[in-house]
């Protein structure tokens, strides 16, 4: 693999991952599941979904062009941002 193959794949499994979290939240909020006071299925995936994107966003850093540093520090606020729209939803709704 080279390291622009495994750049684009470290850029393109967070927003992925964010995705897919920001999608179990939102069903949950939609379907009304209540905070409860033992984590259930869909807390646990959200977890590894959001902790599990954190070594590519690692790896995405490191195999970066930072000759050209706009790019990255662009793919890299927005994946900030992808990360921040899957959190927020869980502490606005108590979970």
């Amino acid at each position: 693999m080279t390291r622009a193959q495994a750049n684009r794949i470290a850029i393109i499994v967070p927003f992925a991952c964010s995705a897919i979290a920001l999608a179990i939240v939102m069903a949950n909020i939609i379907g009304r599941v209540p905070p409860q006071p033992d984590e259930n299925t869909s807390a646990h995936l959200w977890q590894l979904l959001m902790a599990g994107q954190l070594p590519f966003i690692a790896l995405f850093a490191a195999t970066a062009d930072w000759r050209r540093w706009v790019t990255p520090v662009r793919l890299l606020l927005m994946q900030a941002t992808a990360f921040a729209a899957a959190a927020i939803p869980v502490w606005l709704a108590g979970y």
